[in-house]
């Protein structure tokens, strides 16, 4: 059994973790890298594996760190089902798609800059400094169909007519929308069939509603590996949410392999009740 870790190891963002047995690739968690927008898009076009070998992934919750990069790989052909909770799946009906709206948007954005850059320049008068303001807005009214809308239409005929570097999102809302038909969600605590010979069972993590703690059993080679993967874990007495778990059944306490967030890692939290008055003071 080999472990490979491909994001969300010396950074925050971008987990994804596989596990290679002699049957299966087990893939646990598929999430998009976050921060500044170059460098991110560059690292998220960028599949580190073939989607085809993968048998099943494991979600550890919704959040887009953690499965922003799903729709990617269903589209490349990944034939698995994805393994979460029942709340987990629900909040990535609504997570997945929004996250493609962001791209779409912002692939359209930047098209639309680069096209009335474009268009800037072809109107410019030989003699003039700077482009007048009545061109200027007639540029924006043909690429605009009103004040917030852009006219998408027009903007991709443009960029294809002058030959220009377009820019395409990620994924798409259709391919969001493809790649929920992958998941499978299901109870805490309730031992779940992944791979050959593979189990995993959901406990609470206490981070979002559904997320969990996997504990993963395999056995291979007449042998027996059990792997706990946190996936984010969240902090104590909090509302709505219930605690991290602190107690598990009695045949899943014994672990090999020990897979841990650490984003807080040597770090205090101030009281939970400590928040409140600093809550008011900001919001009044």
């Amino acid at each position: 059994m080999d472990v490979t870790f491909y994001g969300g190891v010396r950074e925050v963002t971008g987990s994804m973790h596989l596990i290679t047995t002699e049957n299966d690739r087990i893939l646990l968690d598929c999430g998009m890298f976050q921060g500044r927008r170059k460098e991110s898009e560059q690292k998220n076009r960028i599949l580190p594996l073939d989607p085809t070998i993968i048998t099943n992934i494991v979600l550890s919750h919704a959040h887009i760190d953690h499965s922003g990069r799903i729709p990617m790989l269903t589209k490349a052909n990944f034939n698995g089902h994805i393994i979460c909770t029942r709340a987990t799946l629900d909040i990535c009906e609504y997570l997945l798609p929004d996250s493609a709206h962001i791209q779409e948007s912002d692939a359209n954005y930047l098209n639309y800059k680069t096209v009335r850059s474009t268009l800037y320049q072809m109107k410019i008068s030989p003699r003039a400094k700077k482009l007048s303001k009545r061109k200027s807005n007639d540029i924006k009214k043909l690429l605009k169909k009103n004040q917030n809308k852009l006219n998408i239409d027009i903007i991709n005929e443009l960029i294809e007519k002058h030959h220009l570097e377009g820019v395409h999102p990620i994924y798409t809302i259709e391919d969001a929308e493809q790649s929920l038909k992958y998941f499978e969600g299901y109870p805490y605590k309730l031992p779940v069939n992944i791979g050959n010979d593979t189990l995993c069972t959901f406990y609470d993590a206490g981070h979002i509603l559904g997320s969990a703690i996997s504990i993963i059993k395999i056995r291979e080679n007449s042998h027996n590996h059990t792997i706990c993967y946190t996936g984010d874990i969240g902090r104590f007495n909090k509302p709505i949410l219930k605690n991290p778990t602190l107690s598990f059944a009695e045949e899943d306490r014994d672990i090999d392999l020990l897979i841990m967030e650490s984003t807080y890692g040597n770090r205090l939290h101030e009281p939970v009740q400590d928040l409140k008055p600093q809550l008011i003071k900001v919001i009044t």
